[in-house]
């Protein structure tokens, strides 16, 4: 009878220093660059069209990056990734700071600066998990490096305001690049470790695309992270506008956005735990309804309160509402195809998502309001939390049976 290899896991010395990567990342690429597009920094060189596509094609180009970095995570570990996403990122910005021609900023985000997101966002971090967390271990990790990676918008926000009112934005983004090399090379050189080759001798969890097509719960689940992202993205990209359109002041509402960043880190924390208890579809979909909660409160948008409101909820929940998908997949598919099933998730995911901020802006042209256009995402959280609850009672294909809501992973 064939003997499968015991299953060891490094002890957790992997998972700060990833984390502080995955906040690096995050905190120079996404939220740096909305100091970036301001008219104190390239936004005065460059019109905000041109760093719009830049930045849009990024994402795009993230997106079909995915499943590629997911099969390579599975052969071989995320090691190599996460330090040639840093490399990427900061080629990208070395040439970002150097541009002259619109062109060069659209190749710097496209070509090199896009696939690095894929590389040292969170889905290599989920792939490690389920590679190197044991199963009673993950809800912790998971939530360890959420919080950290959590932190990203309070730190590099006011950090790259400050560096670019100093230095200039092109010697900022340089310098930020640099940054990013030296923490995401240090992780994958000293604290990654090696990729669970015990693996290479379980094939018990092989990633069919037409398995994965069948598979009742993987199609529910993958529609209900489709209905978030693309809200989501609608509502980052609007959000400020909405409310200046309600009578607020801009100055007020990043206020606020900056203390919705800062209230989302306990639930980021919260959130594992109570999924390991209550299972992960249940926690997540209950999340979803209060970040729905929170965009009805955007349908007006005239007064105070309902800012408040709106960044008090959205802040609580919005920041463990993705990262539990790491739970709820990794209870249904754990195993050395993990981060394949993943990649194409992920993929389908950012593309359909990235309508979400041309879909608010037109319905709210098409209105001369922003009330149907957020109408309609508050809907979409709805269906979402739906789908995610129906995805853990819907039968699977695959082998391995789990429960109701998966094993705890």
């Amino acid at each position: 009878m064939h003997h499968q290899p015991q299953t060891t896991y490094p002890d957790r010395r992997w998972v700060v220093p990833l984390a502080a990567t995955v906040m690096v990342g995050f905190g120079i690429i996404l939220y740096g660059f909305s100091v970036y597009a301001t008219d104190q920094a390239a936004g005065a060189d460059f019109s905000s069209s041109v760093l719009s596509i830049a930045y849009g094609g990024a994402v795009f180009v993230g997106g079909l990056t995915a499943l590629p970095v997911g099969r390579f995570a599975d052969r071989h570990g995320i090691r190599l990734i996460v330090g040639v996403g840093s490399v990427l990122a900061f080629t990208g910005f070395a040439l970002f700071a150097v541009a002259r021609e619109p062109w060069h900023v659209i190749v710097a985000w496209w070509v090199l600066i896009g696939p690095a997101q894929a590389m040292v966002y969170y889905e290599p971090a989920y792939v490690a998990i389920d590679q190197w967390a044991s199963e009673p271990d993950r809800a912790r990790t998971l939530g360890t490096i959420t919080v950290i990676g959590g932190l990203a918008g309070i730190v590099f926000i006011p950090l790259a305001e400050r560096l670019v009112a100093l230095l200039g934005w092109r010697q900022a983004v340089f310098g930020l690049g640099t940054l990013l090399l030296v923490v995401g090379a240090s992780t994958a050189v000293a604290a990654l470790p090696r990729w669970r080759s015990d693996w290479e001798h379980d094939t018990h969890r092989p990633a069919v695309a037409g398995d994965l097509l069948r598979d009742r719960r993987f199609l529910l689940y993958t529609l209900a992270l489709m209905l978030i992202l693309l809200s989501t993205q609608g509502i980052i990209a609007h959000r400020v506008v909405r409310f200046e359109e309600g009578g607020l002041s801009v100055a007020t509402v990043a206020v606020w956005a900056a203390v919705a960043s800062a209230m989302s880190l306990p639930g980021r924390w919260i959130a594992p735990r109570m999924a390991a208890r209550y299972g992960p579809t249940r926690v997540q979909a209950i999340v979803a309804v209060v970040v729905a909660a929170s965009v009805v409160l955007m349908i007006d948008g005239s007064s105070s309160w309902q800012m408040i409101a709106h960044f008090a909820l959205f802040g609580m929940a919005f920041g463990a509402l993705l990262p539990l998908r790491a739970l709820v997949m990794g209870g249904w598919f754990s195993g050395p195809t993990f981060g394949r099933i993943m990649g194409v998730q992920w993929t389908g995911v950012v593309l359909v998502a990235a309508a979400g901020p041309v879909a608010v802006g037109l319905l709210r042209d098409a209105t001369d309001s922003y009330r149907a256009s957020f109408a309609m995402l508050t809907a979409f959280y709805v269906l979402a939390a739906a789908a995610i609850l129906a995805s853990g009672r819907a039968s699977n294909i695959l082998p391995h049976e789990a429960g109701e809501d998966g094993p705890v992973s």
